[in-house]
C-alpha cells in the first residue's frame, strides 16, 4: 500500500500527454518523472533517517524526509495516499542521475549533456541561454547557464508542461558548479504551476537573450562528437582488447614497446591499414586502448568515416556553426576549440585536419576526454585518428 499510495504522488509530472517525438534534447517531464520514480522506488520500505519526521523537518520546499541518496521534500510530515513531493536533494555522488550528470561530475560533462545548442556559451558575464523549445500550447522546456565571466556557477533546465486549463507546470533542475564539478543538484517545483502567460515571459527572456547574443549561425544540426562515437562497427574503443584488434584488422604486422615516464609502457600494434596504441602497467599487464589510427577505407570510423570520404560529406555529419570567418587558418565549429567539448577545422594550403573533442565516462566511471582527428589532402580524407586522455 505504501509504494502505491508514494508513486501517485509523481502524476502530477506524468499527465497524461502523449510523448513528444522530438525535444531536440531538452529535459521533458517524462524523462524527469521516471527518473523521479525510480528514486522512489529506491527509497520505498525504507525509514528516514530523521524518522519520526517532524515539525523540525519543516523547510521552504515541506518536510524533509532524509535518506542515504537524498532529500525528498513532502508537503506534510506523514507519507500516505495524499502525500505531495515538493523537491528533492541529491547528496550521493553515486546515485544515477538524469543524462548521468551526477554530484562530481565535471562541469564539461554538465554543458555537454545540456548545452549543445550553445557550446561556445554565448551571451553576457551574467547568463548564457542553452536551449529554447516552444511546442505550446502542450509544454515548453529552456535551459540557462549562470555564470561569473568564464567561470560557470549553475545550470537551470526548466519543464513547463500542461497540466489542466491555463495551467502548466513550474519544474525543473538546478544543477549548482563549485570549482568547476557539479557540487549540488536540486529538482525543485514538483507541486508548482504557472500560467501560459508566465510560461510565455520565460521563453521571451531565455529565446531573446539568446537571439540577441549568439553570434553564429547554425549549418547542421547533427550532434556533436561524444560518446556514442566510441562504438562503431565492431569496435567499442573504451573494450577494445588486443584480440578484438586482430578480429577487425586481421594479422598484426609489427610491434613496439616504449616505456612511459610514470613507469608503465605503450604498445604500439601495427596491422595492414590501422595502427593501435596500448598503455600498460610496469608488468606490462592491464593493456588499455588509447589511440587508434586508421588509414584504410575497409573499416568504417565514428558515424560511418570512412577513409577517401569528402570534407563537406565529413563535417555534415557533427555539430557546426558557421561564424563567418572563412578566411581563418582555424575555424571553430562548435565550442571554443580548446576546451572539451568543440569542434575545429584547421587548414594549411591543401591539407585540414578536422578536430572534435568530449568529455566521456570510462568503464569505470573515470572521467576522460575523448577525440576524433580526421586528417585531409585536397579535401579527401585520409587518416581517422580516435583517442583518449
Amino acid at each position: 500500500m505504501k509504494k502505491t499510495c508514494l508513486l501517485f504522488t509523481l502524476a502530477l509530472l506524468l499527465f497524461c500527454t502523449p510523448a513528444l517525438a522530438d525535444v531536440a534534447g531538452a529535459l521533458t517531464e517524462t524523462e524527469l518523472g521516471t527518473w523521479l520514480n525510480r528514486l522512489i522506488l529506491t527509497t520505498d520500505g525504507e525509514e528516514p533517517l530523521n524518522a519520526p519526521v517532524g515539525e523540525e523537518a519543516l523547510t521552504d520546499d515541506g518536510y524533509a524526509f532524509l535518506y542515504d541518496c537524498a532529500t525528498l521534500y513532502y508537503d506534510k510530515p506523514v507519507l500516505d495516499g495524499q502525500s505531495v513531493l515538493n523537491a528533492v536533494s541529491v547528496t550521493d555522488e553515486a546515485l544515477d542521475m538524469p543524462r548521468n550528470v551526477r554530484l562530481g561530475a565535471p562541469a564539461e560533462m554538465l554543458l555537454t549533456a545540456y548545452g549543445w545548442q550553445n557550446p561556445t556559451l554565448e551571451g553576457d558575464d551574467t547568463f548564457a541561454p542553452l536551449y529554447v523549445l516552444d511546442l505550446l500550447p502542450g509544454s515548453a522546456y529552456w535551459a540557462l547557464a549562470q555564470r561569473s565571466g568564464n567561470t560557470l556557477q549553475s545550470v537551470q533546465c526548466a519543464v513547463h508542461a500542461l497540466a489542466g486549463e491555463d495551467r502548466y507546470t513550474d519544474a525543473g533542475i538546478l544543477y549548482t558548479v563549485l570549482n568547476g564539478e557539479v557540487s549540488a543538484i536540486r529538482v525543485y517545483g514538483l507541486n508548482a504551476y504557472v500560467t501560459r502567460a508566465d510560461v510565455e515571459s520565460n521563453l521571451t527572456a531565455v529565446g531573446g537573450a539568446a537571439q540577441a547574443e549568439t553570434k553564429a549561425t547554425l549549418v547542421s544540426d547533427a550532434e556533436p562528437f561524444g560518446a556514442d562515437d566510441l562504438q562503431f562497427g565492431t569496435v567499442d574503443f573504451l573494450t577494445f582488447t588486443k584480440e578484438d584488434a586482430a578480429a577487425v584488422f586481421g594479422e598484426c604486422t609489427g610491434e613496439s614497446w616504449v616505456e612511459d615516464d610514470d613507469g608503465g609502457w605503450m604498445q604500439t600494434l601495427g596491422f595492414a591499414g590501422a595502427s593501435l596504441v596500448y598503455g600498460t602497467d610496469a608488468q606490462k599487464q592491464n593493456a588499455r586502448l588509447e589511440s587508434l589510427t586508421m588509414t584504410d577505407a575497409a573499416v568504417s570510423g565514428p558515424r560511418g568515416i570512412t577513409v577517401g570520404m569528402s570534407l563537406a560529406d565529413v563535417l555534415a555529419l557533427f555539430r557546426r556553426y558557421d561564424t563567418g570567418d572563412a578566411d581563418a587558418s582555424v575555424s571553430v565549429l562548435y565550442g571554443d576549440g580548446q576546451t572539451p567539448p568543440y569542434g575545429a577545422l584547421e587548414t594549411d594550403g591543401p591539407n585540414a585536419t578536422l578536430r572534435y573533442a568530449a568529455v566521456v565516462t570510462d568503464t569505470d566511471g573515470a572521467t576522460l576526454r575523448a577525440a576524433l582527428y580526421l586528417t585531409f589532402t585536397d579535401e579527401t580524407l585520409e587518416e581517422i585518428s580516435v583517442y583518449t586522455l
